[in-house]
């Protein structure tokens, strides 16, 4: 993917989510989402894909410590909080109060003004320093993941994805699985040849 392709990507998914909130009924935020998150958290975790870029590119570094997006995956999994990663969620669904389409859809516009007015910086994320376009596939893929997520809990039988969107997505996780030392399980899964153990998972 070209630099310019990672930015159209990532606001294709941005513009994707938007579309899909607008779709949560009243009566809906507060039922089950993912694990112990509501739709409201969900979708409030979901939208820090967003408020990153925007803080991030807010926030420069000197030097680069993450490669690239598969790099922040790993990363992230041996450095992360996970109860911090849901108390934030949490706040970030509270945040979006009483008209969440339109707070969301100002942290996506947000989130696009602010790459489109930066070239590629060094940006400082919650794992270290990396660029901007390599950090822009990892919320790719956030938007993507959890934009399932929401379609599922909303009980869309057959939630869909530009298809942009799914190849970045998919790149991401099959480097992740690779470097974990799962690209042998992965291939023989996507080829046919076995079905993934169960409880896989590469993030």
């Amino acid at each position: 993917m070209t630099a310019l392709d990672q930015r159209d990507v990532f606001a294709t998914a941005a513009d994707h989510l938007v579309d899909l909130v607008g779709r949560i009924g009243a009566d809906q935020w507060d039922r089950p989402g993912l694990g112990a998150w509501t739709i409201r958290a969900l979708v409030g975790h979901t939208g820090r894909a967003l408020t990153t870029v925007a803080d991030y590119i807010d926030k420069p570094a000197e030097t680069c410590r993450i490669a690239d997006a598969a790099d922040y995956y790993l990363t992230a999994a041996a450095e992360a909080d996970a109860e911090s990663v849901r108390r934030r969620g949490e706040q970030a669904g509270a945040a979006l109060g009483e008209d969440p389409v339109s707070v969301l859809a100002g942290e996506r516009d947000r989130a696009l003004a602010a790459i489109a007015r930066v070239d590629n910086p060094i940006v400082t994320t919650v794992v270290g320093g990396m660029r901007l376009l390599d950090y822009l596939p990892s919320r790719t893929c956030e938007l993507a993941v959890h934009g399932l997520d929401i379609a599922r809990a909303l009980g869309v039988e057959e939630p869909a994805l530009p298809r942009d969107v799914t190849e970045v997505a998919s790149t991401v996780l099959a480097a992740v699985a690779a470097r974990r030392g799962d690209g042998v399980t992965t291939l023989l899964a996507l080829t046919g040849r076995t079905a993934l153990p169960d409880g896989f998972t590469v993030v």
